[in-house]
């Protein structure tokens, strides 16, 4: 165990002619591990909190009821302070449960699922099928032998 903690490498010297030939190419050196090893200074004003008014989105109001920017910077503020919590102080982690939304925030959200449009549809589809007294084939399913059939039909 001694020898391996005594073990060590020096760098041999460059050749002549090797840095000849670096210096006419024009050669930079690339890291060492010595480089590597150095920690890069840390910038204050390049934060990754905070959003610079560059790459903020731009606000735009179309309409009457549209949200101005100023509202939106309250918004902002206000959806902060609820989303850091702070840590417990012995350390360990609580489960919460979560908060209900209530329904003031989503007025004007309305949300159907597919199953429901389809089912509308089927229902409207088979009141024009009794009316008319047509067969209408169901579009999503694939066939492999209808367009023989249709071909005799048209004839």
């Amino acid at each position: 165990m001694n020898k391996k903690n005594n073990v060590s490498w020096i760098k041999p010297a460059e050749p002549s002619f090797l840095r000849k030939f670096k210096n006419d190419v024009g050669f930079k050196e690339g890291p060492t591990i010595d480089t590597k090893r150095q920690e890069l200074p840390k910038f204050d004003d390049d934060s990754d909190d905070s959003d610079r008014e560059d790459e903020m989105p731009q606000v735009v109001v179309l309409k009457k009821g549209d949200l101005t920017a100023e509202e939106v910077q309250k918004i902002k503020q206000d959806s902060k302070p609820a989303a850091e919590d702070d840590p417990p102080a012995d350390g360990k982690i609580i489960f919460k449960k979560p908060t209900k939304r209530s329904s003031e925030k989503f007025q004007g959200i309305t949300a159907s699922s597919s199953k429901k449009k389809k089912k509308d549809e089927e229902k409207s589809h088979k009141g024009k099928e009794e009316n008319e007294g047509k067969k209408v084939k169901n579009s999503s399913l694939l066939s492999f032998g209808d367009d023989e059939e249709e071909e005799e039909d048209e004839d």
